[in-house]
């Protein structure tokens, strides 16, 4: 099957520790599936105000997702591509915390994904925030794309 890629043509800042659905990274996924979802994640953020996600899922959907991104104790600096990772394992509702390049103009990554399995039908999103609520806002980049493949 075909993969049903959604991706982000524009850049949300937010100023809230509040986690809320991406509005554009969102899908529907249909009952009784199996299916393979990728989230690419462009963030920004300063050290203070960090990056922080969730998945929401069908009610009822099992699996782990897996995050890989700079780790939450991290500052990249604007000449730094690397640094210490996370690389954990993790039930959807678990908040990953990652670590930032210290602004919402030097872009990181984050790449999370899962095998899910759905019993009902319903929302697939991304839900992201700020880990402390700082004025300065995280930015959830242009370019970011969730990928999702139905493999039963």
């Amino acid at each position: 099957m075909l993969p049903d890629i959604t991706w982000k043509s524009s850049d949300t800042d937010r100023t809230t520790a509040t986690l809320a659905d991406d509005p554009e990274l969102t899908t529907q996924l249909a009952g009784n599936g199996i299916f393979h979802a990728r989230f690419y994640l462009l963030f920004g953020a300063t050290n203070t105000g960090r990056f922080r996600t969730v998945w929401k899922v069908p009610s009822g959907a099992s699996g782990l997702r897996s995050a890989l991104g700079p780790d939450q104790g991290t500052v990249l600096s604007s000449g730094s591509s690397g640094g210490p990772g996370r690389w954990g394992a993790h039930v959807f509702s678990t908040a990953c915390i990652y670590g930032v390049r210290d602004g919402t103009g030097l872009l990181a990554v984050a790449i999370e994904e899962s095998i899910l399995t759905t019993s009902v039908a319903g929302t697939l999103a991304i839900q992201w925030a700020q880990q402390t609520t700082n004025a300065t806002a995280t930015r959830l980049g242009a370019g970011s794309y969730l990928e999702v493949r139905r493999l039963a």
